[in-house]
Protein backbone atom coordinates (compact mmCIF):
# COMPACT_ATOMS: atom_id res chain seq x y z
CA UNK A 1 0.00 0.00 0.00
CA UNK A 2 1.24 3.49 -0.98
CA UNK A 3 2.17 5.82 1.98
CA UNK A 4 -0.72 8.29 -0.15
CA UNK A 5 -3.43 5.14 0.54
CA UNK A 6 -2.55 4.85 4.08
CA UNK A 7 -2.16 8.71 5.01
CA UNK A 8 -5.95 8.39 2.82
CA UNK A 9 -7.45 5.75 4.72
CA UNK A 10 -6.61 7.06 8.03
CA UNK A 11 -8.20 10.64 7.37
CA UNK A 12 -10.83 8.51 5.75
CA UNK A 13 -11.85 6.91 9.22
CA UNK A 14 -11.73 10.40 11.00
CA UNK A 15 -13.49 12.69 9.22
CA UNK A 16 -16.34 10.89 7.42
CA UNK A 17 -17.46 10.39 10.46
CA UNK A 18 -17.22 13.30 11.46
CA UNK A 19 -18.42 15.57 8.31
CA UNK A 20 -21.95 15.02 6.77
CA UNK A 21 -22.21 15.91 2.62
CA UNK A 22 -25.25 14.73 0.65
CA UNK A 23 -22.19 14.09 -2.33
CA UNK A 24 -19.67 12.07 -0.53
CA UNK A 25 -17.93 12.48 -3.96
CA UNK A 26 -17.16 15.82 -2.75
CA UNK A 27 -15.72 14.56 0.99
CA UNK A 28 -14.02 12.10 -0.96
CA UNK A 29 -11.87 14.52 -3.35
CA UNK A 30 -11.30 16.58 -0.44
CA UNK A 31 -9.91 14.15 1.46
CA UNK A 32 -7.11 13.21 -1.29
CA UNK A 33 -6.39 16.83 -1.81
CA UNK A 34 -5.31 16.82 1.97
CA UNK A 35 -3.26 13.88 0.94
CA UNK A 36 -1.56 15.48 -1.97
CA UNK A 37 -0.81 18.73 0.32
CA UNK A 38 0.48 16.66 2.85
CA UNK A 39 2.53 14.62 0.73
CA UNK A 40 3.99 17.21 -1.58
CA UNK A 41 4.14 20.52 1.21
CA UNK A 42 2.81 22.43 -1.05
CA UNK A 43 -0.52 24.45 -2.75
CA UNK A 44 0.38 24.15 -6.08
CA UNK A 45 -2.24 21.89 -7.85
CA UNK A 46 0.54 20.44 -10.48
CA UNK A 47 2.18 19.32 -6.95
CA UNK A 48 -0.54 18.14 -5.36
CA UNK A 49 -1.81 16.01 -8.45
CA UNK A 50 1.56 13.56 -7.87
CA UNK A 51 0.25 11.96 -4.86
CA UNK A 52 -2.67 11.61 -6.03
CA UNK A 53 -2.95 7.56 -6.77
CA UNK A 54 -4.82 7.42 -10.04
CA UNK A 55 -3.79 5.31 -13.08
CA UNK A 56 -4.27 8.81 -14.92
CA UNK A 57 -2.27 11.07 -16.83
CA UNK A 58 -1.09 13.78 -14.73
CA UNK A 59 -3.01 16.28 -16.62
CA UNK A 60 -6.36 14.62 -15.55
CA UNK A 61 -5.63 14.32 -11.91
CA UNK A 62 -5.06 18.02 -12.07
CA UNK A 63 -8.19 18.58 -13.36
CA UNK A 64 -9.53 16.56 -10.32
CA UNK A 65 -7.79 19.17 -7.89
CA UNK A 66 -9.58 22.15 -10.03
CA UNK A 67 -13.05 21.09 -10.57
CA UNK A 68 -13.19 20.50 -6.67
CA UNK A 69 -11.71 24.05 -6.04
CA UNK A 70 -14.26 25.52 -8.76
CA UNK A 71 -17.38 23.84 -7.23
CA UNK A 72 -19.63 26.17 -5.95
CA UNK A 73 -21.77 23.48 -4.33
CA UNK A 74 -18.41 22.56 -1.58
CA UNK A 75 -19.20 24.98 1.08
CA UNK A 76 -16.49 25.74 3.55
CA UNK A 77 -18.57 26.28 6.86
CA UNK A 78 -20.28 23.02 6.90
CA UNK A 79 -17.11 21.00 6.10
CA UNK A 80 -14.95 22.40 8.86
CA UNK A 81 -17.56 23.29 11.57
CA UNK A 82 -18.09 19.68 12.42
CA UNK A 83 -14.13 19.03 12.74
CA UNK A 84 -14.32 22.34 15.35
CA UNK A 85 -16.89 20.82 17.18
CA UNK A 86 -15.08 17.71 17.78
CA UNK A 87 -11.76 19.72 18.46
CA UNK A 88 -13.50 21.91 21.14
CA UNK A 89 -15.73 19.31 23.22
CA UNK A 90 -14.65 19.65 26.78
CA UNK A 91 -13.24 23.48 26.33
CA UNK A 92 -16.31 24.84 28.47
CA UNK A 93 -13.60 26.18 31.15
CA UNK A 94 -11.59 27.47 28.89
CA UNK A 95 -10.28 31.05 28.85
CA UNK A 96 -9.60 31.21 25.20
CA UNK A 97 -7.38 33.22 23.31
CA UNK A 98 -7.62 34.02 19.36
CA UNK A 99 -5.20 35.48 17.11
CA UNK A 100 -5.95 37.52 13.89
CA UNK A 101 -3.22 38.03 11.57
CA UNK A 102 -3.07 38.15 7.43
CA UNK A 103 -0.59 37.15 4.90
CA UNK A 104 -0.57 38.24 0.97
CA UNK A 105 -0.32 36.42 -2.28
CA UNK A 106 -0.56 36.09 -5.46
CA UNK A 107 1.84 39.49 -5.60
CA UNK A 108 -0.23 41.62 -3.26
CA UNK A 109 -3.40 40.65 -5.63
CA UNK A 110 -5.19 38.48 -2.28
CA UNK A 111 -4.54 39.18 1.48
CA UNK A 112 -6.22 36.06 3.91
CA UNK A 113 -7.07 37.08 7.05
CA UNK A 114 -7.58 33.89 9.12
CA UNK A 115 -8.33 34.21 13.20
CA UNK A 116 -7.01 31.20 14.90
CA UNK A 117 -7.17 29.58 18.19
CA UNK A 118 -3.82 29.25 20.12
CA UNK A 119 -3.41 26.00 21.29
CA UNK A 120 -0.03 25.21 23.43
CA UNK A 121 2.36 26.35 21.28
CA UNK A 122 -0.02 26.19 17.50
CA UNK A 123 -2.50 27.96 16.11
CA UNK A 124 -5.84 26.17 15.52
CA UNK A 125 -7.63 27.93 12.08
CA UNK A 126 -11.28 28.84 13.03
CA UNK A 127 -12.05 30.66 10.21
CA UNK A 128 -10.29 32.78 7.26
CA UNK A 129 -11.73 35.31 4.51
CA UNK A 130 -10.04 36.17 1.67
CA UNK A 131 -9.80 39.79 0.77
CA UNK A 132 -9.06 41.31 -2.72
CA UNK A 133 -5.94 43.86 -2.58
CA UNK A 134 -3.28 44.69 -0.20
CA UNK A 135 -2.60 47.33 2.84
CA UNK A 136 -4.45 47.91 5.98
CA UNK A 137 -8.20 45.99 5.79
CA UNK A 138 -11.14 47.87 7.68
CA UNK A 139 -13.18 45.92 10.26
CA UNK A 140 -16.19 45.79 7.77
CA UNK A 141 -14.27 43.22 5.89
CA UNK A 142 -13.66 40.72 8.68
CA UNK A 143 -16.99 41.57 10.58
CA UNK A 144 -18.86 38.87 9.23
CA UNK A 145 -16.03 35.98 10.08
CA UNK A 146 -15.78 37.56 13.26
CA UNK A 147 -19.50 37.35 14.00
CA UNK A 148 -19.54 33.72 12.83
CA UNK A 149 -16.70 32.63 14.82
CA UNK A 150 -18.04 34.37 18.00
CA UNK A 151 -21.33 32.59 17.67
CA UNK A 152 -19.33 29.23 17.75
CA UNK A 153 -17.43 29.85 20.04
CA UNK A 154 -19.71 31.49 23.12
CA UNK A 155 -21.52 27.75 24.07
CA UNK A 156 -18.02 26.72 23.63
CA UNK A 157 -15.74 28.54 25.89
CA UNK A 158 -16.02 30.22 29.29
CA UNK A 159 -14.28 33.07 27.61
CA UNK A 160 -12.26 35.08 25.24
CA UNK A 161 -9.13 37.16 24.32
CA UNK A 162 -8.59 38.63 20.67
CA UNK A 163 -5.28 39.34 19.96
CA UNK A 164 -3.70 41.39 17.22
CA UNK A 165 -0.73 42.91 15.51
CA UNK A 166 -0.36 46.56 14.83
CA UNK A 167 -1.96 46.17 11.41
CA UNK A 168 -5.46 45.87 12.85
CA UNK A 169 -4.67 48.74 15.17
CA UNK A 170 -7.92 51.32 15.02
CA UNK A 171 -10.26 51.97 17.53
CA UNK A 172 -13.13 49.98 15.73
CA UNK A 173 -11.26 46.51 16.11
CA UNK A 174 -11.30 47.08 20.08
CA UNK A 175 -15.15 48.24 19.82
CA UNK A 176 -16.01 45.56 17.96
CA UNK A 177 -14.30 43.03 20.56
CA UNK A 178 -16.01 44.14 23.22
CA UNK A 179 -19.66 44.19 21.34
CA UNK A 180 -18.72 40.59 20.91
CA UNK A 181 -18.01 40.34 24.56
CA UNK A 182 -14.30 39.46 24.44
CA UNK A 183 -11.27 40.85 25.73
CA UNK A 184 -8.50 42.24 23.26
CA UNK A 185 -4.44 43.08 22.68
CA UNK A 186 -4.12 45.22 20.24
CA UNK A 187 -0.73 46.27 19.25
CA UNK A 188 -0.69 50.13 18.64
CA UNK A 189 1.94 52.62 16.25
CA UNK A 190 4.66 53.73 18.61
CA UNK A 191 3.89 57.18 17.30
CA UNK A 192 -0.24 56.84 18.69
CA UNK A 193 -1.28 59.36 20.85
CA UNK A 194 -2.96 59.49 24.59
CA UNK A 195 -5.08 61.79 25.79
CA UNK A 196 -5.13 61.86 29.79
CA UNK A 197 -8.09 62.54 32.24
CA UNK A 198 -6.53 66.16 32.69
CA UNK A 199 -6.33 66.68 29.03
CA UNK A 200 -2.67 66.25 28.30
CA UNK A 201 -2.06 64.28 24.75
CA UNK A 202 1.26 63.16 23.68
CA UNK A 203 3.10 60.83 21.65
CA UNK A 204 3.73 57.42 23.43
CA UNK A 205 7.37 57.36 21.59
CA UNK A 206 7.74 60.25 23.76
CA UNK A 207 6.29 58.94 26.87
CA UNK A 208 8.39 56.11 27.15
CA UNK A 209 11.87 55.81 27.67
CA UNK A 210 14.07 53.33 25.69
CA UNK A 211 13.99 49.98 27.04
CA UNK A 212 11.57 50.70 29.95
CA UNK A 213 8.31 49.23 30.58
CA UNK A 214 5.31 51.21 31.12
CA UNK A 215 1.63 51.05 31.70
CA UNK A 216 -1.35 53.79 31.58
CA UNK A 217 -4.69 53.18 32.44
CA UNK A 218 -8.08 54.43 31.48
CA UNK A 219 -6.17 56.54 28.86
CA UNK A 220 -7.98 58.00 25.34
CA UNK A 221 -6.72 56.76 22.46
CA UNK A 222 -5.75 59.67 20.23
CA UNK A 223 -5.82 63.44 20.22
CA UNK A 224 -9.74 63.01 19.43
CA UNK A 225 -10.46 60.61 22.32
CA UNK A 226 -11.67 58.01 20.40
CA UNK A 227 -11.38 55.12 22.41
CA UNK A 228 -10.96 54.59 26.46
CA UNK A 229 -8.42 51.81 27.27
CA UNK A 230 -5.30 50.94 28.77
CA UNK A 231 -2.07 50.87 27.81
CA UNK A 232 1.04 48.15 28.42
CA UNK A 233 4.33 48.86 26.69
CA UNK A 234 7.12 46.54 26.62
CA UNK A 235 10.22 46.56 24.09
CA UNK A 236 11.94 44.18 21.97
CA UNK A 237 14.74 44.18 19.01
CA UNK A 238 14.28 45.01 15.27
CA UNK A 239 15.88 42.40 12.64
CA UNK A 240 18.77 45.30 12.79
CA UNK A 241 18.97 44.92 16.30
CA UNK A 242 17.52 48.28 17.79
CA UNK A 243 14.93 48.69 20.31
CA UNK A 244 11.34 48.49 19.30
CA UNK A 245 9.05 49.66 21.50
CA UNK A 246 5.71 46.59 21.16
CA UNK A 247 2.46 49.06 22.76
CA UNK A 248 -0.68 46.69 23.75
CA UNK A 249 -3.70 48.24 24.23
CA UNK A 250 -6.43 46.32 26.41
CA UNK A 251 -9.88 46.64 27.87
CA UNK A 252 -8.54 45.35 31.29
CA UNK A 253 -5.93 46.80 33.49
CA UNK A 254 -2.54 47.52 31.61
CA UNK A 255 -0.06 45.09 33.57
CA UNK A 256 3.20 42.85 32.95
CA UNK A 257 0.47 40.02 32.70
CA UNK A 258 -1.30 41.87 29.68
CA UNK A 259 2.21 41.94 27.91
CA UNK A 260 2.90 37.84 28.70
CA UNK A 261 -0.70 37.55 26.88
CA UNK A 262 -0.09 39.27 23.91
CA UNK A 263 3.09 36.87 23.82
CA UNK A 264 1.15 34.60 22.83
CA UNK A 265 -0.02 36.25 19.37
CA UNK A 266 3.43 35.05 18.04
CA UNK A 267 2.72 31.09 18.53
CA UNK A 268 0.89 31.98 15.36
CA UNK A 269 3.97 32.63 13.44
CA UNK A 270 4.62 28.94 12.99
CA UNK A 271 1.16 28.38 11.14
CA UNK A 272 1.70 30.59 8.74
CA UNK A 273 5.46 30.10 7.92
CA UNK A 274 3.76 26.85 7.23
CA UNK A 275 1.50 28.84 4.61
CA UNK A 276 3.74 30.61 3.08
CA UNK A 277 7.35 30.21 1.20
CA UNK A 278 8.53 27.96 4.52
CA UNK A 279 5.75 25.81 3.74
CA UNK A 280 2.89 24.93 1.48
CA UNK A 281 4.23 27.92 -0.62
CA UNK A 282 0.77 29.92 -0.40
CA UNK A 283 2.54 33.11 -0.93
CA UNK A 284 2.88 32.07 -4.53
CA UNK A 285 -0.86 30.69 -5.08
CA UNK A 286 -1.60 31.73 -8.73
CA UNK A 287 -5.79 31.35 -8.04
CA UNK A 288 -7.65 33.94 -9.30
CA UNK A 289 -11.04 33.53 -7.72
CA UNK A 290 -11.09 34.39 -4.07
CA UNK A 291 -13.88 30.80 -3.63
CA UNK A 292 -10.86 29.14 -4.86
CA UNK A 293 -8.62 30.23 -2.42
CA UNK A 294 -11.26 29.42 0.31
CA UNK A 295 -11.67 25.31 -0.84
CA UNK A 296 -7.61 25.53 -0.56
CA UNK A 297 -7.40 26.92 2.97
CA UNK A 298 -10.01 23.82 3.73
CA UNK A 299 -7.40 20.93 2.04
Amino acid sequence: MSSSQELYNRLNEKLRALVKVKNSKQLTNWIWIIVGMLQSRSSHMTQIANYLPMETQAESRVTLVRRWLMNQHVKVWPFYKKILEHVLAGWSEVEATIILDGVTVFGGRWQIFRLSLRHGCRAIPLAWTVVEGKGLVKVAKLKGMLERVQTFLKPRVKSVTFLADAGFRGCDWAQLCLKLGWNYGIRVACNTYLTFSGGKSDRLDNLVPVNCNRYFQNVWLTQAGKLQTHVSVTWTTDKQGNPEMVPIITNRIACRARLREYMHRMSIEQSFRDDKSGGFDMEHVRLHHAERIDHLLLA
